[in-house]
């Protein structure tokens, strides 16, 4: 038995809770995908997926086989493509948590190019903010903006990413525009709850030279940068955010920019994965993808380095 493709097998069919799914994602027939896990039961002895017509359901033992056998996998890619020809294409499933909005707006628009450049690569994108969970969710790598979490990993910094703070017009024609940002006490503001921290995220300006957190206040307050936005747009507030989830709406005039000459500078971006992983190639093309992406949405962004 090839016990490294009865892993892959096996590991497919853990993964996408099917062995339909599985079977075609391997380009196995389901009998075949099914003869497979079979065989590899046999040989360890133990049962590792109960099966029924209409579910299945890894076994205590599955879930232990389930992390060795990603392991071992990974640590399998990893060595072909070390002492592999260079010319080897990177290759096989990156599964990475990116925060929604980075998603929409920055990464999704680009991704055609990354595709066609590695063929053998897939991804998939779980939008998300907060901690990510390498383990439960099956994550390989996130991208995480702002203070790193207090977890094992390893960070890469990517690149900066711009702040700015925004109100719609009619807004600030009914209640005027902060000209400081002691200010801002005396306005309606839409402040985020971190989704790591779950308080609210103090806003940044840069004072007499030195970035200074500022707390505000506003009757709602939200976890998701789209729905403040949305609130913003219809006057309910001024925001903070990363300049790359307004961008759209102050081109079109339906949100403009205020405390401009105090703007906060940016927050550092990061791709981390877990620091007992391995790297693999597939990894790093794409962190080098990202890499690359940041400066291109900064100019198309127009938002202007930090001082």
């Amino acid at each position: 038995m090839d016990q490294i493709r009865a892993m892959k097998v096996f590991l497919r069919v853990a993964e996408r809770g099917s062995l339909t799914a599985a079977s075609l994602d391997l380009g196995l027939s389901r009998g075949g995908a099914s003869s497979v896990l079979t065989e590899l039961e046999r040989y360890l002895g133990v049962q590792l997926i109960e099966r029924t017509t209409r579910s299945l359901r890894l076994t205590e033992d599955g879930q232990y086989y389930l992390d060795k056998a990603r392991a071992i996998t990974e640590a399998v890619e990893n060595l072909e493509d070390e002492v592999g020809s260079a010319e080897r294409q990177p290759r096989g499933r990156l599964r990475v948590q990116i925060p929604a909005g980075l998603t929409t707006l920055a990464l999704a628009p680009a991704l055609p190019a990354f595709l066609a450049a590695y063929p053998q690569v897939d991804l998939e994108i779980l939008s998300r903010d907060g901690v990510p969970d390498f383990v439960g969710a099956q994550i390989d790598a996130a991208v995480l903006i702002g203070a790193l979490p207090a977890i094992d990993i390893v960070a890469r910094p990517l690149g900066r990413i711009p702040l700015m703070t925004v109100a719609a017009p009619h807004y600030l024609a009914t209640h005027g525009s902060p000209a400081s940002a002691a200010d801002l006490a005396q306005h309606q503001c839409i402040p985020i709850i971190s989704s790591i921290s779950g308080r609210v995220v103090p806003w940044r300006f840069r004072i007499e030279g030195e970035v200074t957190t500022v707390p505000v206040h506003g009757r709602v307050a939200f976890e998701t940068a789209a729905a403040a936005v949305v609130a913003a747009k219809r006057g309910a507030g001024i925001i903070q955010l990363a300049s790359y989830l307004v961008y759209h709406e102050v081109r079109a005039g339906s949100l403009v920019a205020v405390l401009d000459a105090v703007r906060p500078g940016s927050n550092e971006m990061f791709l981390v994965h877990p620091r007992h992983r391995l790297k693999p190639k597939k990894l790093k093309v794409f962190e080098k993808f990202l890499i690359e992406l940041n400066p291109k949405t900064r100019e198309k962004w127009g938002v202007r380095q930090d001082r």
